[in-house]
């Protein structure tokens, strides 16, 4: 039993220094800011002690993700901009929610198959134009197509 608390313990302090140093802590940083030792906090990343549930609560505090250092499994924990989000979600009624859900999601899927705005179909940019505009927008387009026609095309122009 105590060598799978050994191992335990040094695994944990190996994932708790990767974490510290993935999110740009030295070991004297975190330890000031935790209010512990730095040899403390050099005992917890070497597996010789445990941390305590104060300590691991410091972590996250300080944007460590303590899932992580616990499980080895990354992402469990948002980060600050994550929620961010999700507050302003959940402050919003539920068909603005529903929005945004369908935004994101066409979002997306644009980032997976690489489209931009520019690749989008030709027939998406008219739909973007307001209806009143569309009149307008037909009236140059029709225009500029008779002009184009009425411009005498000169043949040799440049040639001696």
């Amino acid at each position: 039993m105590s060598s799978n608390k050994s191992e335990f313990l040094t695994v944990l302090g190996d994932r708790l220094a990767q974490e510290r140093g993935r999110c740009g802590h030295t070991q004297k940083s975190v330890a000031d800011q935790l209010d512990i030792t730095a040899r403390t906090q050099i005992k917890y990343e070497i597996g010789e002690t445990a941390p305590d549930a104060y300590y691991l609560h410091g972590l996250g505090e300080i944007g460590i993700d303590i899932t992580y250092v616990l499980t080895g499994v990354r992402g469990s924990t948002p980060t600050q901009q994550e929620s961010e989000l999700i507050a302003c979600y959940r402050a919003v009624d539920p068909v603005l929610r529903s929005s945004l859900v369908q935004l994101l999601s066409g979002l997306s899927q644009m980032a997976k198959t690489g489209k931009k705005k520019r690749d989008l179909p030709a027939g998406t940019e008219a739909r973007r134009i307001r209806p009143g505009r569309q009149r307008k927008v037909n009236a140059i387009a029709a225009d500029s197509a008779a002009a184009s026609e009425l411009t005498p095309v000169v043949s040799g122009y440049g040639k001696e």
